[in-house]
């Protein structure tokens, strides 16, 4: 079933949306609170509906969309090619903007959607972005060479289970692990989440919302065109699950090459609320 007849045949929820009981609103303040101070959701007083997003799961498209539909994407890129800037220093430093979010969520004023991705894929894209910016992830090459070798201060390269290992150690929960790297569930988001979208018809489920709530059809294609994609790097074949990196490299491991059996379960285990509450499975 497409998305848009999900969303029709929903429309009563839709348009009369389960309301929270005051005792309620009181129990899950605190996770609505993690929920707009880790991943700020897109909010806009005459957008119908808010969007919740993680790093490494289509945020930049997503957030390109949004400023489109609100008449800020010119702007948006004229502040600065990397459109995160604008979203973070400008968009989203207005002031009470959290504090609209936050009111919005708790009385469901609008419809919430959020994108999600595959974690199988989303967590190769976290070890690449580890991969790639060693200096802003100083901390975690690190932990991780500790853990692996005992000595933070080793020259040893990482592999993709030792990240695994020290992703089953330290925790996934974005409280305590920076985004890109962090599960993308957040406790109590179930509770605010009217539909969940994938990016792996981002297309699709983009021109449905589009359709159902009335909004302008967007250039896609244009909105999603990003130099960060690596797939077509990703032409390697064997098993690379204990290969150690010490940079990302001009080629790369397809997505399936990474994992073995271990890898597999460990994957299963860390990311299991991600699994599970997107209903998601190996991809390959």
């Amino acid at each position: 079933m497409t998305l848009y007849n999900q969303l029709k045949n929903s429309v009563g929820k839709m348009l009369n949306p389960l309301r929270f009981s005051e005792e309620c609103k009181k129990t899950n303040k605190e996770q609505l609170d993690n929920i707009v101070k880790y991943r700020t959701p897109h909010y806009h007083k005459n957008m119908p509906i808010i969007l919740l997003w993680s790093e490494k799961s289509g945020c930049t498209s997503l957030v390109k969309w949004f400023f489109y539909q609100i008449g800020e994407l010119d702007q948006a890129i004229k502040y600065h090619p990397w459109i995160h800037k604008y979203e973070f220093d400008v968009y989203k430093k207005k002031k009470e903007y959290r504090e609209d979010v936050f009111n919005q969520l708790l009385n469901k004023e609008k419809d919430v959607i959020k994108l999600v991705r595959n974690p199988y894929k989303r967590v190769i894209s976290s070890f690449f972005t580890l991969l790639q910016d060693k200096d802003r992830y100083k901390k975690e090459w690190e932990d991780i060479r500790e853990l692996v070798y005992k000595n933070r201060h080793s020259e040893e390269g990482i592999s993709f289970k030792d990240f695994l290992y020290y992703l089953k150690n330290t925790g996934t929960n974005v409280e305590v692990l920076n985004g890109h790297l962090a599960q993308q569930y957040i406790e109590g988001e179930e509770l605010i989440v009217d539909k969940y979208i994938y990016l792996e018809n981002f297309d699709e489920h983009i021109q449905e919302i589009e359709e159902y709530y009335g909004l302008e059809a967007s250039p896609l294609s244009l909105i999603t065109k990003s130099k960060h994609h690596r797939t077509s790097l990703m032409n390697l074949t064997g098993n690379f699950a204990d290969t150690k990196f010490k940079k990302l490299e001009k080629q790369l491991p397809t997505y399936k090459s990474f994992y073995d059996k271990e890898a597999v379960g460990l994957v299963e285990d860390i990311f299991k609320k991600d699994i599970e509450c997107y209903n998601y499975k190996i991809p390959f």
